[in-house]
């Protein structure tokens, strides 16, 4: 499998996904372990994904929403500035 190659905006909007990830995580007060053990994917995954690490896919992003009882429109209601 080849590795992705990306943008500089591309990287940015990532490390931008994980942060809202964070801010998330911690106005419903989980932990990462918690969060992760919700999504069903280890801490190591939601880690790197929090530090812009890796790229969450479409499922991810969905999981993220449906634990913290957001709507996608809220989740991804953030500045790309």
């Amino acid at each position: 499998m080849s590795k992705i190659l990306y943008t500089e905006f591309e990287r940015e909007y990532i490390i931008k996904i994980g942060k809202r990830i964070v801010e998330l995580r911690r106005e419903c007060g989980y932990t990462q372990e918690e969060l992760a053990d919700k999504m069903k994917i280890s801490t190591r995954s939601l880690s790197d994904i929090e530090n812009g690490k890796s790229c969450p896919n479409s499922i991810m992003i969905y999981r993220i929403a449906e634990v913290l009882h957001i709507s996608l429109k809220d989740f991804y209601d953030f500045n790309l500035d």
